[in-house]
C-alpha cells in the first residue's frame, strides 16, 4: 500500500483473486472516495463501492494523519490496518473464506466489582491466568489471521500492571489495539502508559446514567464517579473513547435510558456509545425477563437513529440490535461470534465470542488459526448467522443448556 497525502492505494494481496486490483481511498473531509483500477464484475465494483461510500451517511467522529475515523472497533480510513479489514472483509464475504476482523482477548479474571450483570460471571478461576508471553503470542497469530482490531479485556485489564507492553504489541499498520475497562484505575498515569504504548482507543463500562443505580451494580460506592472523571480525563490526554452499556427489555420501555445515556456520554467527550442486548449468560443466566424482544428492539433502533441524528459527527450510538436487524449494511455482519470476532479468555480457552460459555480448546494445545478452522467446521459455525447464536433458542436448546451442570465454563465442546 502506498501513500500520497491522505490518499492511499489498497493492494489487495492477501486475496488471490484481486491481486491485480487496486482501489485508491481517498479521505476528503468527512467523505471518502474510492477509485476502482482493475477488471472485477460489476457486482463486486458495486459492492466496493457501497463498503466505502456506506461511511459517507454516518459523518467522521475524529481524524488522524488524514485519515476518517468512524468508529472505534474500525481502523481510520484510508490506513494500512484498514486495508486489511477491508480484505478480511472480502475474503469472508465474497470468496467464502471467513477471516475474523477482530479479536477480544482477557488478560485476566480478577475484577475489583461484583457486577450482577457480568458475562463472565461462574467461568472456572482454577486455571492459570495467561502470561504476558503468551499473551503477546495469541496477538501475533490473530494477526497472521488478519485480524485488525485486538481488544483487551478482563476482568478488568487494568489490574494486569503489564498492560502497556501487550498495547505496545499490536502494530498500528496491522491492527488497532483498544482496553475495555471499568475505569476504577484509570489514573493519569495509566492513561499516559497506553497512550505512550500506542493505544487506539478506550471502551468504558457504564450500567445506568443514574450514579446511585450504577454503583449499586457494580456493588461499589464510587463506581459512577469513576467512569465520569476517568473519561475526562482520558479525553484531555487525546485518547479515543467510547461508553459501553447493555439494554434490557425494562430499560428500553420505561427509562428512556438510551437518550440519556448518550446525553452523558457526549457531554463527557466519548466518541461512540455501544449499547449491547442483554445476553443470558454468566449473572444474567436464568433472567428471560431482562432479554430484548421484538417490540423492544425496534423501540431501542428508533431511540437509536434518533441519536445519532442529534449527534452527528460529534459521537455515534451502536447497537447489537442493529448488527442483528438485517437492515442495509447490518445484513453483513449478524452474529459477531465466529464470524466477525473471536475471543480468548485469560485462561486461554479460544471462544466464539465474550458471551458463549463454549470452548474449542485452549492456546496451550493449538495455535489460534487452528483453533479457527476448528470453529468453522463446527455445525453451529460453518455458516454465518443474522441474529446472535446465544439468544436463538435452538442453539441454546443444543449447546447450552445441554452443558452439564458443575463443568468448567467455558465448556469444552466435544469433537
Amino acid at each position: 500500500m502506498t501513500q500520497r497525502s491522505s490518499s492511499w492505494t489498497y493492494r489487495l494481496k492477501q486475496v488471490p483473486e484481486l491481486e491485480n486490483l487496486e482501489v485508491e481511498v481517498e479521505a476528503l473531509g468527512g467523505s471518502l472516495r474510492c477509485d476502482i483500477r482493475g477488471k472485477i464484475s460489476p457486482m463486486l465494483r458495486f459492492l466496493i463501492g457501497r463498503f466505502f461510500s456506506s461511511h459517507d451517511s454516518l459523518g467522521t467522529l475524529a481524524s488522524v494523519k488524514g485519515s476518517n475515523i468512524y468508529s472505534l472497533y474500525f481502523p481510520p480510513i484510508p490506513s494500512a490496518a484498514h486495508e486489511r479489514l477491508f480484505e478480511s472483509f472480502l475474503s469472508t464475504h465474497v470468496f467464502k473464506r471467513p477471516k475474523p476482523m477482530a479479536a477480544t482477548i482477557g488478560v485476566t479474571g480478577r475484577c475489583q466489582y461484583r457486577c450482577v450483570h457480568c458475562s463472565a460471571a461462574g467461568r472456572s478461576a482454577g486455571r492459570p491466568e495467561m502470561t504476558a508471553e503468551e499473551i503477546r503470542r495469541v496477538v501475533d497469530e490473530c494477526l497472521e489471521l488478519g485480524v485488525s482490531n485486538i481488544t483487551f479485556t478482563g476482568g478488568e485489564p487494568l489490574l494486569r500492571r503489564d498492560l502497556a507492553g501487550m498495547i505496545a504489541s499490536v502494530p498500528p499498520e496491522l491492527a488497532v489495539s483498544q482496553v475495555f475497562t471499568n475505569a476504577a484505575d484509570l489514573t493519569p498515569e495509566r492513561i499516559a502508559e497506553m497512550s505512550k504504548a500506542g493505544i487506539y482507543g478506550l471502551q468504558v463500562s457504564l450500567d445506568s446514567p443514574d450514579p446511585a443505580e450504577h454503583d449499586r451494580m457494580r456493588g461499589t460506592a464510587g463506581a459512577f464517579a469513576a467512569v465520569e472523571k476517568g473519561i475526562k480525563e482520558a479525553r484531555r490526554a487525546g485518547l479515543l473513547v467510547g461508553v459501553s452499556t447493555y439494554a434490557t427489555r425494562n430499560r428500553v420501555w420505561e427509562d428512556h435510558f438510551l437518550p440519556r445515556m448518550a446525553d452523558l456520554a457526549a457531554g463527557w467527550g466519548a466518541q461512540e456509545l455501544t449499547v449491547f442486548d442483554a445476553i443470558e449468560t454468566g449473572g444474567l443466566l436464568g433472567k428471560k425477563d431482562l432479554t430484548l424482544d421484538r417490540l423492544s428492539r425496534w423501540k431501542l433502533l428508533g431511540q437509536m437513529g434518533a441519536v445519532n441524528r442529534r449527534y452527528r459527527g460529534k459521537m455515534r450510538t451502536v447497537t447489537q440490535s442493529w448488527t442483528n436487524s438485517g437492515r442495509g449494511f447490518s445484513r453483513l455482519i449478524g452474529c459477531l461470534a465466529g464470524n466477525f470476532q473471536i475471543h480468548i479468555t485469560s485462561h486461554g480457552e479460544f471462544t466464539p465470542c465474550d458471551f458463549t460459555p463454549l470452548s474449542f480448546g485452549s492456546i496451550r494445545d493449538s495455535p489460534v488459526g487452528e483453533l479457527w478452522q476448528k470453529l468453522l467446521s463446527h455445525p453451529a459455525y460453518s455458516r454465518r448467522s443474522l441474529r446472535c447464536r446465544m439468544q436463538n433458542a435452538d442453539f441454546r436448546r443444543k449447546y447450552i443448556d445441554t452443558i452439564p451442570e458443575g463443568e468448567d465454563l467455558p465448556y469444552r465442546l466435544k469433537f
